[in-house]
């Protein structure tokens, strides 16, 4: 049985050597030889994926990425992989070749008759890589239990100041180089506008907006997120009224009062989606444009990952296809995402948001289902670009509130 990895790089190169007899995990989808296994950490003692492994060539120790005081991404292509890391080693300081390209320009230590036979030791006694029990999925449905706006509030307080942690001026990464730029162009020129941000969050949209030009208001239901957003605006004025309320109760603001509106990434989270429907129709001026960008109902909303044949590789390359369930489940679910703990959305297929809106008297202008921008092409790493060319992780609806037309005022 040959070596997943061996065969991998034969196939792309053919001056690589012929693949290796595989020792390891020979009973999966991608078993191994011992170079391309797991090594073990001198500094934490776990064992990691060889690409998630650099070697101090001044100590001559492996070490793991997570004990590396610091990652970097190269963009190269070599074998079948667009990209390498450089790990920093915590003795030594300097930089070094994470294993598979240390291979690839012919410095690995088991090609060093001096070095083998402590690289050889180095290599993990696993017999195979442990996948039971099996990883969760991304999110668990919570289809039994009726949820109340106080414990979608609670939820998300306790990510909160997490969630802030990850933003800049521009928002997270997704909304930098993939969703908010198509959506900005869907909403188009807001200067002197009144806008209305249907669950503002941290309020980074609304600060982009008001320094656009446009009098903004912000809608949040959670109040450490309130906190927050009130945080910036009292170190930088801009005028923004913010206020801790749900989007489905808006009886404070009047009827046909902006401009414009727009939903960042919120509708999927709001249990009441219907309620804030049809209040943003009601104070939303007749003609006025109002933008929804909701996660992907088939790729990012319910049970959905990736599936990679040696599931601890850190190359994004290494995932094989994406593969989504209960597409038609309706419902809350937990989604499991980084340090965060576990997030309430709610699930409803694509049709759903579809017939809500023109329920409530929308006209569906237009839709887009974003991948990375040029600014991302230019800014992300090449895995980076590749992923986001893969599965639309967001959709994005311009809907028109006709002028003269009819629309829901009462549930």
């Amino acid at each position: 049985m040959n070596c997943y990895y061996c065969h991998k790089f034969h196939a792309a190169d053919a001056g690589y050597p012929p693949p290796r007899e595989a020792t390891r995990d020979l009973g999966s989808d991608a078993p191994r030889c011992d170079r391309h296994w797991r090594y073990l950490c001198s500094q934490c003692s776990n064992p990691v994926h060889f690409a998630a492994t650099g070697f101090c060539s001044q100590t001559s120790q492996f070490f793991c990425s997570k004990c590396a005081t610091e990652t970097e991404d190269v963009d190269a292509t070599f074998w079948n992989w667009v990209g390498y890391s450089r790990y920093r080693s915590p003795w030594s300081g300097e930089w070094e070749l994470s294993l598979d390209r240390l291979e690839f320009e012919g410095g690995h230590p088991l090609d060093d008759d001096a070095l083998r036979a402590m690289a050889e030791a180095a290599v993990s006694d696993e017999a195979m890589l442990t996948r039971y029990p099996p990883r969760p999925w991304s999110s668990a449905w919570r289809e039994t239990h009726t949820f109340t706006d106080d414990e979608v509030r609670d939820n998300w307080n306790t990510n909160a100041r997490r969630w802030d942690a990850g933003y800049d001026d521009d928002g997270d990464r997704n909304r930098r180089y993939q969703s908010d730029e198509p959506m900005r162009e869907l909403l188009g020129d807001v200067d002197g506008l009144n806008i209305l941000d249907v669950g503002s969050g941290n309020g980074y949209l609304c600060r982009k907006l008001a320094r656009a030009g446009a009098s903004m208001t912000g809608i949040e239901l959670s109040d450490e997120f309130c906190r927050i957003a009130m945080e910036r605006e009292s170190e930088e004025s801009l005028g923004i009224d913010y206020h801790n309320h749900s989007a489905a109760d808006l009886r404070f603001l009047g009827d046909a009062t902006f401009d414009k509106a727009v939903s960042n990434y919120v509708l999927m989270d709001i249990r009441d989606y219907e309620g804030a429907l049809i209040e943003v129709a009601r104070v939303l001026k007749p003609g006025g444009t109002f933008v929804v960008v909701i996660s992907h109902p088939a790729f990012a909303g319910g049970p959905g990952t990736f599936w990679t044949p040696a599931a601890d590789s850190p190359h994004l390359e290494d995932r094989e296809y994406y593969f989504t369930d209960d597409y038609f489940n309706r419902g809350p679910y937990l989604g499991v995402w980084g340090n965060f703990d576990p997030v309430l959305s709610f699930h409803r297929p694509l049709r759903d948001y579809w017939r809500a809106f023109a329920s409530v008297g929308f006209r569906i202008d237009d839709f887009e289902e974003p991948s990375v921008t040029e600014r991302g092409r230019r800014e992300l790493p090449a895995k980076r670009v590749m992923q986001s060319l893969r599965v639309p992780y967001s959709c994005i609806f311009k809907l028109t509130l006709p002028a003269g037309g009819q629309h829901l005022k009462d549930r």
